[in-house]
């Protein structure tokens, strides 16, 4: 059995690289690694993004300027997008090219490889065993697939669209929402129309410039109550990386900000739906809702994309918590892994 990284090590075509954010930079880090860089021939961006510039010294060009130089190439997809004009481009480029989209945690370090997956295969297992219905096992096995090989024509086969989603969710009349990460109150927002049922919401955010939006939009709304942390699995003072990357997680340096639990805020206050999107904190989030999850058993919503280990450890630890949760795995229309979610009801 081969992964991408070894097919990369192995081919004989030219590699060429789609997109130069921080994605191809952990990309470009672990072919430095394992021996593959030397095959990268071409750097390309979309168009108005070319520009005179350089990354990791190799000139940006446009897909059709490294097409005519290469011919038949490797086409490396370091991004992720869910908008339909980016998705028809990396169609019309994947029909031309033989294309990958590796899989690099949008956090930590464990890059989902044949030695992680033979490493971990016990935990995976279990976790697969845990889904309750046929698209989520194979939702599971499409992404565990997507992430050994970087095919993205795994994922588009189990998409699903919100509205299937939100099918699996009922929401009794006066219930409370929980929403951590609660980003700008989209979610708040969206939630609050699908769900007629919610009539309190607790939107925790810990971005300031976002938290501030939050409360804006939910202006108006008197059952939104908002609070500017870090959900974690201890009540304190933690570090967060703001304003770099892709969303903010916490770690061991940086600006300072208030970590609390939900088990702490909600104070023996049940909850019915809880949604957990906190860029690679959903574990600790889960362990600081224990109280919470194993007394009241809500609804959860909880993302599994920010770190390798999200696609077996979420699921094992909630059935942990209470083992009479059906767990359904989900993916919504992305270019990546991104937009998955376990359903716990």
């Amino acid at each position: 059995m081969q992964d991408l990284w070894n097919h990369l090590k192995t081919t004989n075509k030219p590699i060429a690289l789609y997109g130069t954010g921080n994605g191809a930079d952990k990309i470009i880090s672990r072919m430095m690694s394992d021996g593959s860089w030397e095959k990268v021939q071409g750097i390309f961006a979309s168009s108005g993004f070319v520009r005179d510039r350089m990354f990791h010294g190799i000139r940006v060009e446009s897909y059709e300027d490294v097409k005519k130089r290469l011919g038949d190439m490797i086409v490396i997809l370091c991004f992720g997008s869910s908008l339909p004009e980016v998705v028809s481009n990396v169609d019309r480029i994947s029909a031309e090219n033989e294309l990958y989209a590796p899989q690099v945690p949008v956090y930590g370090t464990g890059i989902f490889d044949l030695s992680f997956y033979e490493e971990n295969r016990e935990l995976i297992d279990r976790a697969e065993r845990l889904m309750c219905d046929e698209l989520s096992l194979k939702t599971f096995r499409n992404t565990i697939e997507y992430f050994l090989t970087g095919r993205i024509d795994l994922l588009r086969k189990c998409e699903v669209t919100p509205e299937e989603e939100y099918a699996l969710t009922n929401i009794s009349p006066s219930s409370l929402y929980v929403d951590l990460g609660a980003y700008t109150g989209d979610t708040v927002l969206e939630y609050c129309r699908v769900f007629p049922g919610i009539s309190d919401i607790i939107a925790v955010e810990p971005d300031i410039k976002n938290y501030r939006k939050l409360v804006q939009n939910t202006d108006g709304k008197e059952n939104v109550t908002s609070i500017n942390c870090l959900i974690s699995d201890t009540t304190g003072m933690t570090h967060i990386n703001l304003g770099k990357g892709r969303g903010v997680h916490e770690q061991g340096s940086g600006n300072e900000i208030m970590s609390d639990t939900v088990d702490n805020i909600l104070k023996g206050k049940a909850a019915h739906l809880i949604k957990y999107d906190v860029e690679g904190n959903e574990l600790k989030a889960l362990t600081g809702s224990a109280e919470t999850i194993r007394k009241y058993k809500p609804v959860l919503h909880v993302a599994c994309y920010h770190r390798s280990e999200d696609i077996f450890e979420l699921p094992l630890y909630i059935n942990s918590l209470r083992d009479d949760y059906r767990i359904y795995m989900r993916h919504r229309p992305h270019l990546l892994n991104w937009d998955t979610q376990f359903i716990c009801v």
